[in-house]
């Protein structure tokens, strides 16, 4: 597409909200950022233990984001960081690492007094709405929570009031999504620590905000409307923080707005306590990766804490038949199933099944909200297996957010377990977090077999523009123990010729060996695992290197097996995975 194409089937799709603010941003100078005196500080907030934060493996005297660590002196801080990535320099700001206990609370206090004395005037990464906002949460978590930094000093209120007062005039309102649920909940947050005039307008618009967002971006599947399930956990911790510091300040806020975020906390839990996979660890659909929010065995225990359950996922996770009713584990682990655990949640778009460190679930969901695709890849029927608790068959995950190769890397077609067809992408991803055309999901099922196996059966139609205008459709049949079967057929308006590739993305830890045409073994030494893959049907099929990225700024080298057809429509293309031996 051309360039003024490509902007617009971007724009097109945002609210005429976010247009109007994004070009108010441009047009008219910001509010300049006034310090202001903190007004007093609320007596007797005693909020539950918060979820345990992810922690880097790092030493006193460094400190890691993304896996890239660098030497820490709390009193000679380069706050500016220009030679890191912005999502470092970013997470510098954040201060997440008030929470890791392997810094004494007087090198924090040192930190905290360093970002103050650093920041006298609004300007760099730190004063962005984002980092801002996260930033208010954490240093009063960490005031309520760590006794050693009581009372808290004045200069360190006036800078957090200063902030939040800057932040109430920069709301993201023109990108929406996540970034607004974290200005809503930093604005209650500075509104229930402190206690004035100013402090009830911060509460009242961050509870509004919160209370809005969830009706739209939890979905009542309870999953979260930008289809990341990391994405997914971020909200869901922001939801169960506001209710937590709510009923610690009992009676300020009216109880049906309360009411209506343990509900929307409610559905999230229930979402995540259903598409955990079976290592016990979430999906890596879209702009998904590990260690950044608290595990699901973490989040669910932390609901626990507060008496919030997961329900919602019974409705929504059944198993198959006939076996009895489902199972949520509430914070300890999927391992312990007794029943298969059948996923289906068709506002998300995630299908599949869990049992017994086993699961295959396929993403035939939206690429996110319409005006606000941002963290969208190019996975529409693609999914991830995992068997013994191992993920096999993976989604290649996330490096960083830089505009750069490795970004495009991530996102394309053929980084994902799905088909690409003509060297075109299914949607029209560029930039760092642009989507233009757009694939829509088609009709997903997930149903039942007589022999007690599932079939999951979706389309998409982001190759109609293509000649014949093709729809790529995928039939997944699933089976406790194995076999899985994948059946992709392109069909179109016309008969002509067309070029398929299908790619199946393998653990990085696997070996994996060509056993013959168009087989392959592959084996986990430390499980006892061995799989073959044998592909039939006429299809072309090489293996080729690639990339993992379980984690931010983690690369590990896996394989890739590639299956090529060349033919006219109607194409279809099939692989079989069995299981070979057991532990």
């Amino acid at each position: 597409m051309s360039r003024a194409g490509l902007y617009w089937e971007t724009l097109r799709h945002l609210k005429p909200s976010q247009l109007a603010w994004q070009l108010l941003r441009r047009a008219s100078p910001l509010p300049a950022h006034r310090p202001v005196g903190a007004e007093a500080v609320r007596d007797g907030v005693r909020p539950r233990p918060f979820a345990r934060p992810v922690v880097p493996a790092v030493g006193a005297a460094e400190i890691s984001f993304l896996n890239r660590a660098r030497p820490l002196d709390p009193d000679a801080m380069d706050w500016a960081s220009r030679d890191a990535p912005k999502l470092w320099r970013y997470n510098l700001h954040y201060f997440d690492y008030l929470h890791w206990p392997v810094y004494p609370a007087a090198a924090k206090a040192r930190l905290i007094d360093s970002w103050i004395a650093g920041h006298p005037a609004p300007a760099g990464d730190g004063w962005e709405p984002y980092p801002l906002s996260l930033r208010a949460v954490n240093w009063i978590r960490w005031w309520l929570t760590e006794p050693a930094s009581q009372p808290v000093p004045t200069a360190w209120r006036d800078s957090l009031a200063t902030q939040l007062a800057g932040l109430e005039t920069r709301l993201e309102y023109h990108l929406l999504a996540n970034h607004l649920v974290k200005n809503g909940k930093a604005l209650l947050f500075g509104g229930l620590f402190f206690n004035g005039p100013r402090a009830d307008r911060w509460r009242e618009l961050g509870l509004r905000i919160l209370v809005r967002e969830a009706g739209e971006q939890l979905l009542p599947d309870g999953g979260h409307y930008e289809r990341s399930p990391m994405y997914h956990c971020i909200v869901l911790e922001d939801y169960l923080d506001a209710v937590n510091l709510l009923r610690a300040c009992p009676g300020v806020v009216p109880a049906a707005a309360e009411a209506t975020l343990v509900a929307a906390a409610t559905r999230a839990l229930g979402f995540l306590a259903g598409i955990t996979a079976g290592d016990g660890r979430i999906p890596l659909f879209n702009d998904s990766a590990f260690g950044i929010a608290p595990e699901p065995d973490e989040l669910l225990a932390y609901g626990e804490r507060l008496g919030i359950a997961p329900v919602g996922a019974a409705s929504a996770a059944t198993p198959f038949p006939p076996e009895s009713s489902p199972r949520v584990s509430g914070g300890k682990g999927v391992a312990a199933e007794a029943a298969p655990t059948r996923i289906e949640f068709p506002n998300t778009g995630y299908y599949g099944y869990r049992h017994a460190g086993e699961s295959l679930i396929v993403d035939c969901g939206p690429v996110g909200p319409d005006y606000q695709p941002g963290h969208a890849h190019c996975d529409t029927l693609s999914f991830e297996l995992c068997v013994a608790g191992r993920r096999v068959v993976v989604d290649t995950g996330v490096w960083g957010y830089e505009a750069d190769e490795l970004r495009d890397y991530v996102r394309r077609t053929a980084s994902h377990n799905t088909v690409a067809l003509d060297g075109a992408e299914q949607s029209g991803i560029w930039g760092a977090f642009r989507v233009a055309r757009r694939a829509r999901p088609l009709s997903p099922t997930l149903q039942a077999g007589p022999d007690g196996s599932l079939e999951f059966r979706g389309a998409h139609d982001g190759y109609r523009r293509l000649p014949d205008q093709p729809v790529h459709s995928r039939r997944i049949r699933m089976q406790r123990g194995g076999p899985w079967e994948v059946f992709d057929l392109i069909s179109g308006a016309g008969g002509g010729t067309h070029r398929a590739l299908g790619y199946l993305h393998l653990g990085p830890d696997l070996e994996v060996t060509a056993e013959g045409p168009g087989t392959f073994l592959l084996r986990h030494p430390a499980a006892g695992l061995l799989l073959r893959v044998s592909v039939t049907g006429g299809s072309q099929t090489r293996l080729e290197s690639g990339y993992h990225f379980p984690e931010f700024g983690l690369r590990r080298d896996n394989k890739i097996i590639i299956i090529e057809r060349e033919d006219k429509l109607p194409l279809e293309m099939h692989y079989r995975i069995e299981r070979l031996q057991t532990p």
